[in-house]
């Protein structure tokens, strides 16, 4: 129920600031929102007149600036904030559908535990029995406490999680999730910190580029930053004096980036890194480029048999001639590496030869070409580190061994992102208590004990250190727009309650509130872009502007070689014999349902896929002549089996793909997480197992096998329209070379 607000305490608490208004995380950040219509509005509000707040998109760990409009307290629709330096006004579907974030009819509406886990029989708490409850299972921990948290978690939020456990002696925080996991994050920073010393997100600026090589990088799509990336397209296209830059897409399946490219190279799954070593080595042979970055090229790769290689990749030796010589003779020339590179048993070799190709076009650091994101402005702002897949398994083995207590869990979802090899769900078994913080009941918060509903990200207080950051260092704000919808509290708050009890977590944690540590953290960063000093103006700018960044851009930072190792390709090693698993799997993530956090929002399921038209279900694509051979057609249900696992999907035949090659979108299959995700389609990571690179950073998902059963089983395939005609329309246009 909305309190009652007269002027008299709207002028009262605005000159005790706005710290006051947050006890605890139960008070409303501005008590004249609310979510019912106004009968008497307030005086501060007419009615009918719309008013806008600033806050950061949270559907992916970009930190994508927005803007949500807000009329009699609803929130009724989520633009770009045209001042935010990364997506500058431009939003995706995944970031305008957060609206049912907020509204999910499948919130939780109040804490509740279960007697017993993973029996769906939840009985409602107050929120003190359930806080009082935490604390008393922390307190008894002391050090086997952990934290498993994702990549969308606020800063502020991370760095409490990580001041606790630092304060009661436990591991630090653990940020793995899928979406991260599947994209590499780890292993291009690892790469990164090899070749330039480090540790940061590489970041390629397209926009005056004249070649882009994209090597499985479905920059349009899913993306590391994929708003940013379609405006830098969009530069790409229409620069000066009618150029337009000219696009290569190396990837088996075609993707939204590579039905806009100029041409499109087929080649076969797992050889993208072996495809930038031969360009490497053709530029260096034929003397395509200067004497020493010639020299370098040499050093860097060494000698590559170019003929095996295009055997090997399915590219004929004349098409990586001609790459090599486009690539070399652009006066702004880029390479960007995709998430399969990554998912090899080689991978970090991979990146590094698609890096080797940047520092050979010498566009490190200029307007377009290879950057590494900048560091963040202040210590005080942290930027949650995804883990290795390494260190995830090791924190599941000492949850097997019993050696961890209590398990927190924010964000994250492992029982749905982790194949079944992994052992998540054994080792959480072994953990004597675990609390999660998940609004709607996932697969993971189906084993907790106590679930304490945190805020949406349209409900709540946090901040996002953009990462990657293209020109500049930028820190999104993100504040409530709306009063909370449900019973929730914010996780913060929870935190800093419980630690008050807890010696030397009170010590670590003094704030009486998240709003006070936000107010210290904005107050480090210091005047920006938006000018002001004192703590009430810059908490003011912050949340008016939606964040921080500077006044003017730096300079770009020139990535440098630290070292120049010399990199060792190798042809992929795939799971399964050909005779018997005959068919590469190629996973990627839908470009709606993302690694599946969006499959809960029914704008997402129900909006076709650009590539295929489906929607709601998960599907496998297979190439005309493939289905042929198969005898399948659309909705014909097939079973897909690899080394590790299988699954059962209905067809959907593909003319954009080669014939070898299975292609399943992520994104469904989730047992619980809400009606409009539950039971739909199929998780295709059951296929995966859990081999990991040959350095440990990342799961090695990209080098299997399959092979293909029709059941005689078929379903109506939910198409949008006749996909055959729009992809062949896509294969068979006239591009220039």
């Amino acid at each position: 129920m909305a309190r009652e607000f007269t002027r008299r305490d709207f002028l009262k608490l605005g000159a005790m600031g706005a710290a006051t208004a947050v006890m605890a995380g139960c008070q409303p950040p501005r008590p004249w929102i609310t979510l019912e219509p106004y009968v008497r509005p307030p005086e501060q509000q007419l009615a009918g007149v719309a008013t806008w707040f600033a806050s950061t998109c949270r559907q992916c760990p970009a930190g994508c600036g927005i803007l949500v409009r807000i009329m009699n307290g609803r929130a009724l629709k989520i633009e770009g904030n045209p001042d935010h330096p990364l997506n500058q006004g431009k939003l995706c579907a995944r970031g305008q559908a957060g609206l049912q974030v907020l509204y999910n009819p499948d919130r939780l509406t109040g804490p509740v535990q279960q007697s017993q886990r993973g029996s769906r029989t939840y009985e409602p708490l107050a929120w003190e029995a359930g806080i009082n409850t935490l604390y008393e299972k922390l307190a008894a921990a002391g050090g086997r406490v952990a934290v498993w948290t994702n990549s969308t978690v606020s800063g502020h939020l991370f760095d409490l999680f990580q001041r606790f456990s630092a304060a009661v002696g436990g591991p630090s925080p653990l940020v793995y999730d899928l979406y991260t996991g599947f994209n590499g994050y780890r292993l291009l920073a690892d790469v990164s910190q090899e070749l330039f010393g480090r540790a940061a997100l590489p970041t390629y600026s397209l926009s005056h580029a004249d070649v882009i090589l994209s090597f499985g990088a479905d920059f349009l799509g899913t993306g590391l930053s994929a708003v940013r990336y379609g405006r830098e397209f969009g530069g790409f296209r229409s620069q000066p004096l009618g150029k337009r830059g000219y696009l290569v897409q190396l990837e088996p399946r075609m993707s939204i980036s590579a039905a806009v490219a100029d041409h499109w190279v087929p080649l076969r799954p797992g050889t993208e890194g072996l495809v930038a070593g031969a360009l490497v080595q053709i530029i260096a042979e034929e003397e395509l480029a200067s004497a020493d970055r010639a020299a370098l090229a040499q050093s860097l790769i060494g000698g590559l048999d170019v003929g095996s290689i295009a055997a090997a990749s399915d590219v004929p030796a004349e098409e990586l001639l001609h790459l090599a010589h486009a690539f070399a003779s652009a006066s702004q020339a880029v390479a960007l590496p995709g998430a399969a590179l990554t998912g090899t048993d080689a991978g970090a070799e991979a990146l590094a030869a698609v890096q080797a190709l940047n520092l050979i076009a010498g566009t490190a650091g200029e307007a377009s070409g290879l950057t590494l994101s900048p560091p963040s402005p202040s210590e005080a702002v942290l930027s949650p580190e995804p883990a290795a897949f390494s260190d995830m398994q090791a924190l599941i083995e000492q949850m097997r061994a019993g050696q961890v207590q209590v398990l927190l869990v924010h964000g994250a979802n492992p029982a749905y992102d982790l194949p079944e090899q992994v052992g998540f769900l054994d080792a959480v078994a072994n953990v004597p208590f675990v609390a999660s913080f998940a609004p709607i009941v996932d697969e993971t918060a189906l084993w907790a004990d106590l679930i304490l509903p945190d805020r949406t990200y349209l409900e709540g207080w946090g901040y996002a250190l953009v990462s990657p950051s293209f020109d500049q260092p930028a820190v999104s704000g993100q504040q409530p727009v709306v009063t909370p919808v449900f019973d929730s509290r914010s996780t913060a708050d929870i935190l800093l309650t419980v630690a008050r009890g807890i010696p030397a977590a009170a010590q670590a944690l003094p704030w009486p509130h998240e709003v006070a540590f936000l107010q210290e953290t904005v107050e480090q960063l210091g005047p920006g872009a938006a000018g002001g000093s004192g703590i009430d103006v810059l908490w003011t700018r912050f949340q008016q502007e939606g964040g921080w960044w500077p006044a003017s851009p730096p300079e770009p930072e020139a990535p440098s070689l630290a070292s120049a190792p010399t990199i060792q390709l190798q042809s992929p090693s795939f799971r399964g014999g050909e005779e018997e698993y005959p068919y590469h799997l190629y996973l990627y993530p839908s470009g709606l349902l993302s690694d599946g956090r969006g499959a809960s929002q029914p704008w997402l399921q129900g909006s076709p896929d650009p590539m295929t038209t489906v929607s709601w279900q998960t599907w496998v694509e297979l190439h005309p002549e493939t289905a042929e051979e198969l005898g399948v057609h659309d909705g014909d249900i097939v079973q897909v089996t690899s080394p590790e696992g299988e699954l059962e999907a209905p067809v959907c035949v593909y003319p954009a793909i080669r014939p070898d090659t299975v292609a399943i979108p992520l994104g469904q299959g989730h047992t619980d997480y809400g009606r409009y995700a539950r039971d739909r389609g199929r998780n295709p990571m059951q296929l995966v197992g859990a081999q990991a690179d040959a350095t440990g950073s990342s799961l090695a998902w990209s080098t299997l096998r399959v092979k293909i059963r029709p059941t005689g089983e078929k379903v109506a395939l939910a198409l949008f329209e006749n996909k055959v005609g729009v992809t062949e329309g896509f294969l068979n246009a006239e591009f220039p070379h």
